[in-house]
């Protein structure tokens, strides 16, 4: 069993990483700082699993052609983590068009980008894809019409990508969370005990991976039972 996991080293996609490790996937870890990626293999390498990694910005517009050097490290692969996201506030009158763009490069292109690759070498192998959206994508914010309208795109993709593997045998969930305990809320004044934390979001992506052959887990709505942002 190997995963490919995006956003690997902090918050969700870490505990993600080190929760599949535990139950005995190798690992291809990818996010854009290398350092952090050195330190996340030696951590994780301790339950005897094989970690790779790939130092990547997978939100800049040549993506595809860096994806396709890297084609190597994409081999025999069963799972693919889409964990990619970037958090912004713009009221709808106010929104930046380059912004906007940006966004759409981080919260969807680079996973569409990222899944044709990795689909595209492993249509035998892969089993599951799981995406890791957001409770904006089921209920745009007003605050963050950008960071919404990236996030409800994100999903019509998923729907879109689910519905055309299942007949080919590979599932597709999406997890949607609210408010998670992660490096975002870093410098704000709020209860962070009170938030999801990332490794309930693991918990997600293993119960993902423990139904059965013919039972797929669509998508999980995710929610804080006390914390209001």
């Amino acid at each position: 069993m190997k995963a490919v996991i995006s956003g690997a080293t902090r918050g969700i996609g870490r505990a993600i990483a080190e929760k599949l490790a535990v139950i005995g996937y190798d690992l291809v870890l990818l996010a854009r700082n290398k350092k952090d990626l050195e330190q996340c293999k030696s951590e994780l390498i301790k339950f005897n699993v094989t970690v790779e990694y790939l130092s990547i910005d997978l939100a800049q517009p040549n993506v595809e052609l860096q994806l396709k050097e890297s084609t190597s490290i994409f081999k025999d692969v069963t799972l693919l983590v889409n964990n990619l996201g970037l958090y912004s506030m713009q009221n709808v009158i106010e929104i930046d068009l380059d912004k906007l763009k940006g966004q759409m490069n981080v919260n969807l292109y680079s996973s569409i980008a990222l899944t044709q690759q990795v689909l595209g070498q492993n249509k035998n192998q892969l089993k599951n894809i799981i995406n890791i959206a957001s409770v904006m994508s089921l209920k745009a914010a007003t605050f963050a019409a950008d960071y919404s309208m990236s996030k409800h795109a994100f999903k019509a993709w998923n729907d879109a990508l689910r519905q055309e593997l299942r007949g080919q045998g590979i599932k597709v969930s999406a997890i949607f969370p609210g408010s998670v305990n992660t490096s975002s809320w870093d410098g704000i004044a709020v209860e962070r005990t009170e938030m999801i934390q990332a490794e309930d979001i693991a918990e997600m992506v293993s119960c993902v991976l423990a139904m059965k052959k013919n039972t797929l887990l669509e998508e999980f709505h995710v929610s804080p039972l006390t914390f209001k942002p």
